[in-house]
């Protein structure tokens, strides 16, 4: 009667294991999210309530450093995504010294809000200056040449235009959950503006904000079309 009772209860203990195995436990819960928790209930006075999940990103207290981010598969076939890190070569994490002094559009601020920054490609002085920043899949290192003549010609124009404001864009392409794109988004965006501080701009003059997957330039879910979409993008003010 022992035995047959065993014999009954391997099955039940198997099968109760593999179900675990694909749920979500808490603690993997915190690792996927916590890399962008803070943006979830952020809001950003200037836009308004306008442009949905988009965040202002003015400090480094407003996104979590973590592991490098990496996406892999689990059995399940459910995507993991670990928590995004500073890379070794790329110091994303802003200090507070850094952070610009005033908040566009906020009550008192002498800089509107990021309604009146405007596309560069509508003003032919910036369209050959103020180009896109792209990025590999899963990353925000600045690399290839044309990236960083186009952070050269960014940090030139505007240390010799010193009232020229700009909004670094973050986004991302459709792949991931909102809160991950979100934070690497806001990675992105700050990997640029920190190349242009280093470069002896003024950090009053550059603001950052998210849009995560929420804005992309090209509709579609192609390799070519992912990679025109893991950008950063500039918006210019001029006063």
């Amino acid at each position: 009667m022992q035995s047959l009772k065993l014999l009954l209860l391997i099955p039940l203990a198997l099968t109760s294991l593999c179900l675990t195995s694909c749920r979500r436990t808490p603690d993997t819960v915190w690792e996927d999210t916590k890399s962008a928790g803070r943006h979830v209930n952020r809001g950003f006075r200037s836009l308004g309530g306008k442009h949905g999940s988009s965040r202002q990103i003015n400090s480094r207290g407003e996104f979590f450093p973590g592991e490098d981010e990496i996406i892999s598969v689990t059995p399940c076939s459910e995507p993991e995504f670990t928590p995004l890190s500073d890379t070794p070569n790329n110091n994303l994490r802003m200090s507070d010294s850094r952070a610009p002094r005033e908040s566009p559009g906020d009550p008192g601020s002498s800089i509107p809000g990021i309604e009146a920054f405007r596309d560069p490609s509508t003003n032919p002085k910036w369209a050959a200056t103020f180009r896109n920043v792209y990025f590999p899949y899963n990353s925000s290192l600045v690399k290839s040449p044309e990236n960083l003549e186009t952070i050269r010609n960014v940090s030139n124009y505007m240390k010799q235009n010193p009232n020229t404001y700009v909004f670094v864009e973050g986004h991302c392409d459709e792949r991931g959950p909102e809160a991950y794109n979100l934070a690497l988004g806001s990675h992105r965006s700050n990997a640029v503006r920190n190349m242009l501080i280093a470069q002896g701009v003024n950090p009053d003059n550059i603001f950052t904000i998210s849009y995560g997957k929420e804005r992309p330039t090209i509709a579609g879910n192609d390799d070519e079309s992912w990679q025109q979409n893991r950008r950063a993008e500039f918006k210019v003010y001029e006063r």
